[in-house]
């Protein structure tokens, strides 16, 4: 009886190596990249890992099968980094988006921003999502529009607005917050205003140049003669 098939989607276990390989010959790319050429499985094998590597299987769909001499533990490490870095996008304008409702409290209105802060500082844009439910559309210019302001001005020291929405779309009002570098300006001009600061004070302490040429000619000027006393004579 023939199976039905499951489904499932089959799980990417990445490339076939060392042992894992069917094929019973390959064409081998050694580990600088030069062609070997068609070679028995386990004379390929013998050959790699005599230097140490593995034999991975890059070219699964060719005939015979082409397989490259490769540290396959360092492949695997560099293709979890990339995953993760992809995963955690890295900024490049991915959006994160948040659900607020007008009955939220004051706790969880901070824990969402403290998270979108913290997408924000990783590169994200943030998007806020006003969900209005039945009678709540009728309070979308008053309340809805209060909460977003109150999003906006909580979001100030870390964003910048980029867009907003001014009515409506579907039940939901929206705002979408992108990095800013403001804070990062205010610090560089904070900076600046320390070194100058330091620099001023530095200059009062030596003295100017025109002070110091002027100390050695006061103190080489003499001070003007006293004046003698008289002695009236004696009656």
């Amino acid at each position: 009886m023939r199976r039905r098939p499951s489904g499932r989607k089959k799980l990417d276990r990445g490339p076939r190596a060392n042992r894992q390989i069917r094929a019973v010959e390959v064409r081998l790319i050694d580990d600088s990249g030069e062609n070997v050429g068609v070679v028995s499985l386990s004379e390929a094998l013998s050959l790699t890992w005599e230097k140490g590597l593995d034999l991975v299987e890059v070219g699964p769909n060719e005939n015979p099968p082409v397989c490259k001499m490769i540290d396959f533990g360092k492949l695997k490490y560099r293709e979890r980094k990339k995953r993760a870095s992809a995963k955690q996008g890295g900024g490049g304008g991915e959006l994160k988006e948040i659900g607020l409702s007008l009955k939220i409290g004051d706790h969880d209105f901070d824990v969402k921003i403290a998270r979108a802060k913290k997408f924000i500082q990783r590169g994200f844009k943030v998007k806020f999502n006003l969900l209005l439910r039945g009678r709540e559309k009728a309070f979308q210019d008053t309340l809805g529009q209060q909460l977003l302001d109150r999003v906006t001005e909580m979001m100030f020291d870390v964003g910048a607005v980029d867009s907003r929405s001014r009515g409506l779309v579907g039940n939901r009002l929206f705002v979408i917050i992108s990095p800013s570098k403001r804070k990062a300006t205010k610090e560089g001009a904070k900076k600046d205003a320390e070194g100058k600061g330091q620099n001023a004070q530095g200059n009062r302490q030596a003295g100017s140049p025109d002070q110091e040429r002027e100390a050695p000619a006061a103190a080489g000027r003499l001070a003007p003669p006293a004046a003698e006393e008289v002695i009236p004579p004696e009656a």
